[in-house]
């Protein structure tokens, strides 16, 4: 990591911890904090909208990005300045719709509108510099709604996407270093070391929430730093690496209750890691446990990084599966082994 990288990402820490010190209190003089509830993994009220923080401690670190890069580029440093402005833009505006669902429940309808507007936007303007078609812009549109509400899906236990976090932007950092698209890897590395200052206040006894502002927001940052990578060439099963277990979880929950005959729209506890969870499992291990597995995802991913699509690189992502199918049974068998427990004793 060199100097910069290493600053974008300290910046975007302390700025986070600072701001979160500083907005948790009035959030929760505000009233803005989520009581449990049937469909709670917590059992005490918690400060939400923490996302707030990470927001702020992303756009700090992005704007002194763009300082150094013009500072250091003079003129030909100002090209630069387009990505992370379109990527602090992005990222604010699905904060926005979160917030206002965390003060006042939008309606899903109207929530999925203006998701679905923003990454029309988006995408079209990702077109508009680059090859890609209208098809692809159509694409984004889709895959930007469905990974915002993926992340904010799986937010529902400490730690749990703030550490996942961590690693996509991470590996997100990465990629773009290796590719040698720097403007890529310092916006990732802003998202991580945000979300490093954030961790401590939702490990354990959660101090806060990243709520609906967080989750959001953070989904559009993945989303966004996952199209540029695209753009820029890089394999899709590279970029898919640390977002498998999300995408997994989510659409195979969602599938079970269609096929239950069950109201989607309606919150529930089914998720994958919510039942591991139930299980017997505390936060931080499930936590931890699907941090890890992202991790060996990526791992998978790197000889696809290195040499593309090919016959050599394919058993890596059949080991995919055999992990997909681990996280799935886990569930299961947590339940099982508790049942002998019980019948034993």
């Amino acid at each position: 990591m060199d100097l910069q990288s290493l600053v974008i990402l300290v910046v975007a820490a302390v700025v986070t911890v600072v701001a979160a010190l500083s907005v948790f209190p009035l959030l929760r003089r505000a009233g803005v904090v989520d009581v449990p509830s049937h469909r709670s993994s917590h059992s005490l009220s918690t400060v939400r909208g923490g996302g707030i923080a990470v927001g702020c401690g992303i756009t700090v670190a992005t704007l002194i990005a763009i300082v150094w890069s013009v500072t250091e580029h003079g003129v030909f440093g100002v090209g630069s300045i387009l990505l992370p402005i379109g990527f602090l833009v992005l990222t604010w505006c699905y904060s926005a719709i979160g917030m206002a669902d965390d003060l006042d429940s939008l309606r899903p309808a109207g929530r999925l509108v203006g998701q679905f507007v923003l990454a029309l936007l988006f995408g079209a303007t990702i077109a508009m510099i680059s090859t890609q078609g209208i098809a692809h812009v159509l694409a984004f549109a889709v895959i930007g709604v469905s990974t915002v509400n993926a992340v904010n899906f799986i937010d529902g236990l400490n730690g749990y996407v703030t550490e996942w976090t961590i690693i996509t932007a991470g590996w997100f950092a990465f990629v773009g270093s290796w590719i040698g698209e720097n403007d890529i890897a310092l916006l990732a590395v802003a998202l991580a070391g945000a979300a490093v200052g954030f961790l401590p206040f939702n490990l354990g006894r959660a101090k806060a929430f990243l709520g609906d502002t967080g989750s959001y927001g953070i989904g559009a940052a993945v989303f966004a730093l996952a199209v540029w990578l695209f753009v820029e060439g890089v394999p899709i099963v590279v970029i898919v690496a640390p977002m498998i277990f999300v995408f997994f979880d989510v659409g195979l929950t969602l599938v079970l209750r269609l096929f239950r005959g069950e109201n989607i729209l309606l919150p529930h506890r089914e998720h994958i890691y919510q039942r591991i969870q139930q299980a017997g499992w505390p936060h931080s291990s499930v936590s931890v446990f699907h941090a890890s597995l992202c991790v060996l995802a990526c791992i998978m991913a790197v000889p696809t990084l290195l040499s593309g699509n090919t016959a050599t690189t394919y058993p890596a992502h059949v080991f995919w599966v055999v992990l997909l199918a681990l996280y799935a049974l886990l569930p299961m068998w947590l339940r099982r082994r508790a049942q002998k427990e019980v019948a034993t004793a």
